[in-house]
């Protein structure tokens, strides 16, 4: 019996520091975006009719309410993961005045889909916003074969917008 709270209190003490520290790839994503001058992170809380809202967005399963992200001057990054197919996606959405500026797929780690990761299919997000329907105002491409991979970025997205208004004090019009 002891063994077993061992075991347990063991697997939940490593799998809670392995789900907070940040991956490689976001490490060296942020260094690179903020020159090795990596802003202290900030931390949002999700809750009331916004929790609704990214629900709508991600999809009724989806219970990550804490979300960080860095801001410096008026650009924020978001790192978020949505499922692909199978596996989770985690892209960046560079924002900055309720648009997204930039959008990066940092890993992903699907077998099919990949050509989402090419700048041609990122650059679709450049200037997009989000209408008061929740919807992105520019029409994203879709790629044939990746059309889930496709799917989750635009919702990776739209959540990135509605977390950067939230942040932001609902200043987005």
């Amino acid at each position: 019996m002891i063994k077993f709270f061992i075991i347990l209190f063991s697997t939940l003490t490593l799998s809670t520091t392995a789900i907070t520290k940040q991956t490689d790839a976001e490490v060296n994503f942020l260094n690179k975006i903020f020159k090795n001058q990596i802003p202290k992170k900030e931390r949002l809380i999700v809750k009331g009719e916004y929790k609704q809202k990214i629900k709508a967005i991600m999809g009724s399963k989806y219970k990550k309410r804490m979300f960080s992200y860095w801001q410096n001057n008026t650009e924020q990054v978001w790192i978020l993961n949505s499922i692909g197919k199978y596996k989770p996606i985690t892209a960046a959405f560079i924002t900055d005045k309720c648009k997204v500026k930039s959008s990066h797929v940092l890993v992903y780690r699907e077998q099919h889909g990949y050509e989402i990761k090419y700048p041609a299919f990122l650059l679709q997000f450049k200037e997009t916003e989000m209408d008061k329907t929740l919807k992105l105002n520019t029409k994203i491409d879709n790629i044939s074969g990746a059309t889930l991979s496709v799917n989750s970025m635009k919702r990776m997205a739209r959540t990135a917008l509605l977390l950067s208004k939230l942040s932001n004090e609902n200043s987005c019009t």
